[in-house]
């Protein structure tokens, strides 16, 4: 081969169709591009001859039409809301109290009287524990 063929591009559209179709895909994609600076552009991206680089910087948000931006959101909303009930199903496993049982802000009470348990007989402990080694105590 003499010469040098340039490769075509993608077919940009089904790709960005495919990845604005799902939030959470669409929010990496603004995070990473937003997070691009020059210097990545010019020592990373390798563009085909005539083409643009990508939008970069923090600016790239501000392109996205508010409907993505929505859907970004309520992904990112309902990732943190499963996260959120995960974190107390696991809190609830640990205490040995079937979930639902007691609300939320009644399990916080109950952690505070443990620890408070907890912190008056390590109290105890440490009071018999200096009293049998210092007979003046």
């Amino acid at each position: 081969m003499d010469e040098h063929q340039q490769m075509q591009p993608p077919d940009y559209h089904r790709c960005l169709d495919t990845v604005f179709a799902s939030p959470t895909a669409c929010r990496e994609l603004l995070e990473r591009l937003a997070k691009t600076q020059e210097y990545d552009l010019r020592s990373k991206w390798s563009p085909w001859l005539g083409q643009e680089p990508p939008p970069h910087g923090p600016e790239v948000k501000r392109r996205v039409p508010a409907e993505v931006q929505l859907l970004m959101v309520e992904a990112q909303l309902a990732a943190e809301r499963a996260s959120h009930e995960r974190l107390w199903r696991e809190l609830y496993d640990l205490l040995g109290v079937p979930p639902m049982q007691e609300s939320n802000a009644e399990l916080v009470v109950h952690i505070q009287m443990l620890l408070d348990r907890l912190n008056n007989r390590i109290a105890e402990l440490e009071h018999a524990i200096a009293s049998t080694t210092d007979p003046e105590a």
